[in-house]
């Protein structure tokens, strides 16, 4: 009998087929030639493409094609190769699809019925097996593509806690996740989108605690997404964004596997992306957004000391320098009388108006910034460090800029890393603009003004269903006492009713007061 508990009958659900070139269905049939010709005609004949035919003294009886730019050759050949190598010389047989069961030792057999999904095996990096008088092709997986190993987050760093990042590899991503929930329940879902690279998608959740129809909202957003490809997790965290017009981002983005790990068992959704490190997580709010793992893997009291501290240094990087033109430009009447003194001393010799004066000063900055991130590491830190410094004291004694303005750019420039998230981080940095132009134009009015609307913006926002003000706007206690500080684990039996989760209250006994 053929024993097929090694083989998984291939039954994708793509909307996505080659249409330029075949038809979204096409059976497989003709003789092994017939389907060579088949794949070399609709793949143009790559160099890479690998066809290995094995002859008797009766002809051609089977055949492999691979990719050996994708495929493991070294597996290959022990594998597939030689094992049929070896039963040509010793018998006589026909080579059937028994027979293909009995000598490839593959973990992992896909047999295709349609030779659309033959070739898009092929290629993802599957070796695909003709046999003669057969209306199946066989798929052997035996990646052997490149890998970058395991390392630390680079855009997440952490004191305490677990030094795994994610990689470009989804197998590994996933592993990751899963050597974290050891639950059945938890639920892995796979899509394939992006009409030429067929990029395959996770969705991850536990089924007795994510919210369903949340589960459902993603699963139906990702398949509306027709796109020619998929490079990084970005273009879907765009493509599913709840308000496409707004730059606060309502998809959170980690490198880190526990903080998805995490977010998982409070009723979240996460989606792995293959070739990119980044994994989204939704629902998403604004809160979710200044708080790292570590602030639970330290004491509760240093873990909201280390939050409140985020929150006030983010603060100060969007406002200070609003606030700072506002007060010396158009409301300095505000400023103490010692205050005021300080800062004409220092800008007698200025030329430019102090708008003019901070705006130049901040812009020099953010290309400081932004080709720091573009030289290379063993030169960043002397160019990044004394560049800024030569450059700040040439301005200084030129008489170009005042040394309090100096000052005030490189705190806010300092006080904008305070944010733990980068994608918040590049929002705020717009809005800080935004605040800045309106407070050199109208002062303190200006900034109250364009701060609310700001904040009437964001209440306005949702991520898939959520307020992303939440849980200030509209209030959750619950949710609240774990906003600015970080409650305690014994005082934290319930997960956040932020997310809708179907289980509330976190399995374990948490309610043990402290023992007197």
């Amino acid at each position: 009998m053929f024993n097929l508990t090694r083989f998984r009958f291939s039954n994708k659900l793509q909307p996505q087929k080659i249409k330029s070139m075949i038809s979204d269905h096409k059976p497989i049939s003709g003789t092994v030639e017939d389907i060579l010709v088949n794949v070399t005609k609709y793949t143009g004949t790559p160099s890479d493409l690998i066809i290995h035919r094995f002859t008797t003294e009766n002809g051609l009886v089977m055949a492999a094609v691979y990719l050996e730019s994708l495929a493991d050759i070294s597996l290959l050949g022990s594998q597939v190769i030689e094992p049929v190598n070896k039963f040509i010389r010793e018998k006589s047989e026909t080579i059937t699809a028994a027979t293909v069961e009995l000598l490839i030792s593959a973990s992992v057999i896909d047999l295709f019925t349609d030779f659309n999904d033959a070739l898009e095996g092929l290629m993802t990096g599957q070796a695909l097996l003709i046999v003669p008088n057969e209306d199946k092709i066989f798929g052997i997986s035996l990646p052997g593509y490149p890998r970058r190993p395991i390392e630390e987050s680079i855009t997440e760093k952490n004191v305490r806690g677990n030094r795994e990042g994610f990689t470009e590899d989804i197998k590994d991503n996933l592993s990751l996740i899963r050597r974290w929930i050891k639950d059945p329940n938890l639920r892995v879902e796979s899509k394939i989108i992006g009409e030429r690279t067929k990029t395959k998608v996770l969705i991850l959740y536990l089924l007795d605690v994510a919210n369903p129809d949340t589960v459902v909202e993603v699963n139906k957003r990702l398949e509306k997404i027709s796109i020619d490809g998929i490079i990084d997790s970005g273009y879907i965290s765009e493509m599913i964004t709840d308000h496409r017009l707004t730059f606060f981002p309502l998809v959170q983005e980690t490198e880190r596997p526990d903080k998805v790990a995490a977010s998982i068992l409070e009723g979240r959704i996460a989606i792995i992306v293959d070739k990119s490190p980044f994994t989204l997580i939704v629902p998403a709010t604004s809160n979710e957004f200044y708080q790292t793992p570590e602030d639970y893997y330290f004491n509760y009291w240093i873990g909201s000391f280390l939050r409140l501290i985020r929150f006030i240094g983010t603060a100060m990087a969007v406002t200070l320098p609003a606030l700072y033109t506002a007060l010396i430009s158009v409301n300095p009447e505000l400023l103490p009388s010692f205050l005021i003194q300080v800062v004409a001393s220092g800008r007698t010799q200025v030329p430019f108006p102090a708008v003019i004066e901070v705006f130049l000063t901040l812009l020099v900055f953010e290309i400081f910034r932004e080709a720091s991130v573009r030289l290379p590491a063993n030169i960043n830190m002397i160019m990044g460090i004394g560049g800024g410094i030569v450059l700040g004291q040439a301005a200084i004694n030129s008489g170009m800029i005042a040394g309090t303005t100096i000052m005030v750019v490189i705190f806010t420039a300092l006080a904008s890393f305070s944010t733990s998230n980068p994608s918040k981080e590049q929002a705020w940095r717009l809005a800080r603009y935004f605040l800045f132009f309106a407070s050199g134009a109208f002062g303190i009015l200006g900034l109250s003004i364009a701060g609310l609307l700001i904040l009437a913006h964001m209440a306005g926002l949702k991520s898939f269903g959520v307020s992303y003000l939440a849980p200030w706007g509209p209030p959750l206690p619950v949710d609240m006492l774990d906003g600015f500080g970080r409650l305690p684990w014994w005082a934290s039996n319930r997960r956040p009713p932020t997310y809708r989760p179907q289980q509330e209250d976190r399995l374990g006994n948490t309610d043990n007061e402290e023992d007197e």
